[in-house]
């Protein structure tokens, strides 16, 4: 498993344990890191993306209504996609060094390991959106076949 998976996957079970729990979320993660072996580089990733969340959990929490509210109540989704989501979001808003295709793509593996597989679809969508609004210039646009002659 790549460090920045294993650090998305201990920021899952933090924010998980968390929201759970009600303990908070950096605390919890500091636990997380003492109950496994990771490498430093894993460590700082996970350190840093948790902070992201914690940071701007109101914001994500608003995005991420927002994106979904005209196709699916929000209270319906399960605590594991709703963290799932809020980890793509923080990645996507706040991480533009990670390139959005392969936090979507570490998004729906999070989903197919921790959610049913119809949540993998789900949160492939809901970030597909979610990077088209941050970055409309970076989406392929569909190319104009029919102009040329």
């Amino acid at each position: 498993m790549g460090k920045r998976r294993k650090g998305r996957e201990i920021v899952l079970q933090s924010m998980y344990a968390s929201l759970i729990s009600g303990s908070e979320l950096m605390a919890t993660l500091e636990d997380q890191i003492l109950q496994r072996e990771s490498a430093d580089d894993t460590i700082v990733f996970a350190r840093d993306l948790a902070q992201k969340v914690k940071d701007n959990g109101a914001e994500l929490e608003e995005k991420l209504n927002s994106l979904i509210s005209d196709k699916w109540d929000p209270s319906r989704l399960g605590s594991l996609e709703v963290v799932i989501l809020t980890i793509g979001l923080a990645e996507i808003r706040f991480s533009p060094d990670v390139p959005y295709q392969v936090v979507i793509n570490e998004a729906c593996e999070l989903a197919r390991r921790y959610c049913d597989e119809k949540a993998v679809g789900f949160v492939n969508g809901v970030l597909d959106e979610a990077a088209a609004r941050t970055y409309p210039d970076l989406k392929q646009q569909p190319s104009d076949k029919e102009g040329s002659a």
